[in-house]
């Protein structure tokens, strides 16, 4: 369809500047400023490929991130109503915080929404119902258990980060030494 658009244009142009030669300037202009404007969205746009495994590819990655995206919703929403109903030490929002800023759930995800979270939720809530008697401390225990499996978690991403860089280290010296 483009091909038949171009050559029935260049025919026109053709039959206008036999007619008319004092048009082809006006038309050479026109086309010029066409032209830049069609270069200049191609640039806009980028790189975008069409095949068809780009394209699945491109799917995986934005249903991943969404997944991504509710799981820490749904964390979050957890941490606050914990946070809003009962409460926390200075301290455990800390490392509460330092945890889902590095998104260091993501091995333990299910644990915490399935089981952790949600008996600690229910204890909170038979706590205020019966107006805090007798079950401050073991809500305090739980929380504080909590709080020490979250530091463990980013003390193990914390070393992992570590080992990484440093076998990154010893791989890029292996390639140095391998060059010379």
């Amino acid at each position: 369809m483009q091909k038949i658009l171009v050559l029935s244009s260049v025919f026109l142009t053709a039959l206008l500047g036999s007619f008319y030669p004092s048009v082809l300037p006006v038309i050479a202009v026109l086309s010029l400023g066409v032209l830049g404007y069609v270069v200049w969205g191609y640039r806009q746009k980028g790189f975008q490929p069409q095949s068809d495994t780009y394209k699945a590819l491109e799917k995986i990655k934005k249903k991943r991130h969404k997944i991504e995206k509710n799981k820490h919703k749904h964390i979050n929403d957890q941490i606050a109503y914990i946070q809003e109903v009962w409460g926390y030490t200075k301290e455990q929002e800390k490392v509460i915080e330092q945890f889902i800023e590095g998104r260091v759930y993501s091995e333990m995800y299910n644990k915490l929404t399935a089981s952790l979270f949600p008996q600690i939720i229910t204890l909170i809530d038979n706590c205020n119902a019966r107006g805090q008697k007798g079950c401050k401390r073991e809500v305090s225990k739980r929380l504080r258990e909590l709080t020490l499996l979250m530091k463990e978690e980013l003390k193990k991403k914390k070393s992992q980060s570590s080992e990484s860089f440093e076998t990154s280290l010893e791989v890029y010296d292996q390639l140095l030494l391998g060059v010379k």
